[in-house]
């Protein structure tokens, strides 16, 4: 949607997207999981996701003492020169709730809830025949939700690293498992050093590079990721 503020477009888009699985016969609290909000001017609009997303989110019975769903909010720039919110979901039919685990890497994050939104770190996916752990947006962030290494990209991508491998240390999972990356930078004069270093760390995975500001001024880079690994479930359905 083109019209309002960052709130009611999330609200609007939220809505319509429980609307949408409806028709499929699911719902947004057993079957979406992965979102994805790419905001225009995330600096001033983020706040106003935020807020929306965790009313909406609480309508639906997800909460800290449940569950919420992994994903990404990020700056983007909306074809529609008025949309200030763009969502993208995953969602999956004939899949028991029961079949996700949360990652949280308790050692080097914090939930998310502490410091006021409203998404998982990661999620492991089992299936009969593998297991994927979907890495939501994860940045230089320490166990007290504060930035870490303020102003330098280097340190900041390692320990994002860090964080993410601990995420997915968490699934019995690593870094030979990803199957691809997507980096996200808030200034494009740092692509060539983070390039280099994503080269050198990971040169066999898929990265693809975006200038797209991360939600807080401070985070110079974020990253996600998707890993499979091979598994034996007797009690899922293969995928």
């Amino acid at each position: 949607t083109g019209e309002g503020s960052s709130y009611g477009q999330t609200e609007h888009l939220l809505v319509e997207y429980a609307k949408l699985l409806e028709d499929y016969k699911m719902t947004v609290e057993e079957n979406c999981v992965r979102t994805w909000f790419f905001v225009r001017d995330v600096d001033t609009q983020y706040k106003g996701l935020v807020v929306a997303r965790w009313e909406n989110f609480t309508l639906h019975g997800l909460t800290p003492e449940t569950h919420y769903v992994a994903s990404t909010g990020i700056g983007g720039n909306p074809a529609d020169p008025k949309a200030l919110i763009q969502l993208g979901c995953y969602a999956l039919k004939g899949f028991k709730p029961e079949q996700q685990r949360y990652l949280y890497a308790a050692t080097h994050l914090n939930r998310t809830s502490e410091y006021g939104v409203t998404f998982e770190r990661g999620t492991l996916l089992r299936f009969g025949d593998r297991n994927h752990a979907i890495i939501s947006g994860t940045a230089s962030i320490n166990m007290k939700g504060e930035v870490e290494h303020v102003g330098d990209i280097v340190k900041q991508t390692r320990r994002m690293w860090e964080n993410v491998e601990k995420l997915l240390e968490e699934a019995e999972m690593t870094m030979n498992d990803a199957v691809q990356i997507i980096v996200y930078l808030r200034d494009g004069s740092d692509y060539e050093t983070v390039r280099s270093m994503f080269q050198e760390k990971y040169p066999n995975i898929p990265t693809v590079f975006t200038l797209a500001p991360v939600c807080r001024p401070a985070w110079l880079i974020e990253m996600e990721c998707m890993a499979i690994r091979p598994a034996a479930n007797s009690d899922y359905k293969d995928f």
